[in-house]
């Protein structure tokens, strides 16, 4: 495998709630999967939650050449058990222009805390020879 990309992402938690602490449905659904807003915990537990969500999308888009026509947020879905490693499930716009890169699939970690959330998302594709 190659690497083609990587991308990184920090998210302030002071500056997302003001975006998206209100919890409106309808701008959740426009940027969240309907997984990915599933979540029991306090509203600041569900804003790190999220916000750690946000910046994997973040991430990823940054190994695409960023939000372009065509790609959705929720074309990009973090995917976590809290068990095994997470990783993301990329369709529509997202999946055609990382696979126009040659993109194959994405190596990731999230993390988030009191203050802020971070992602890193290491994009590969290719087999090496």
């Amino acid at each position: 495998m190659n690497t083609i990309a990587i991308g990184l992402d920090l998210v302030d938690l002071d500056r997302f709630q003001l975006l998206y602490g209100a919890f409106d449905p309808d701008v959740l659904d426009r940027v969240f999967t309907v997984r990915e807003r599933a979540f029991e915990g306090t509203d600041a537990a569900r804003l790190a939650h999220l916000a750690a969500r946000f910046a994997i999308k973040e991430a990823v888009l940054k190994t695409v050449g960023g939000l372009q026509e065509g790609i959705a947020w929720t074309d990009i879905e973090l995917l976590s058990d809290g068990v095994s490693a997470p990783r993301v499930d990329v369709s529509g716009g997202a999946r055609a222009a990382a696979t126009a890169l040659g993109i194959s699939e994405w190596l990731v970690s999230v993390t988030h805390g009191t203050q802020s959330a971070a992602a890193v998302a290491l994009a590969i594709g290719g087999t090496t020879t």
